[in-house]
């Protein structure tokens, strides 16, 4: 994530979780043949890459299935906005300056 926010990959990283129930995995057959997987997507990875990719258009009614309380996750969304404006002003200011002594 680092990396590509400095400029230094082109490529996201990825953040999606894959599990295969059932099944041997992985072997030669894709994801998409399976018999049973699941998807999962941490909040926080998507929301840091969207936030330091410049597309921070994600909102609560972004997820279609909700399982953590819906407060907890408003919460986390305003911790996360707060990050970025303090991410962002970090990036505004000079370089420190070494202190005598």
């Amino acid at each position: 994530l680092i990396l590509f926010q400095k400029g230094q990959t082109t490529t996201p990283p990825p953040f999606e979780i894959f599990f295969c129930f059932g099944e041997e995995w992985p072997d030669q057959k894709p994801k998409e043949k399976k018999l049973i997987t699941v998807q999962v997507v941490p909040v926080a990875a998507r929301l840091l890459l969207e936030m330091f990719s410049g597309e921070l258009s994600w909102s609560a009614d972004s997820i279609p299935l909700q399982i953590s309380h819906p407060d907890l996750k408003d919460k986390m969304v305003e911790q996360f906005k707060e990050l970025h404006q303090l991410w962002q002003n970090q990036q505004r200011l000079p370089p420190a300056q070494p202190q005598p002594g």
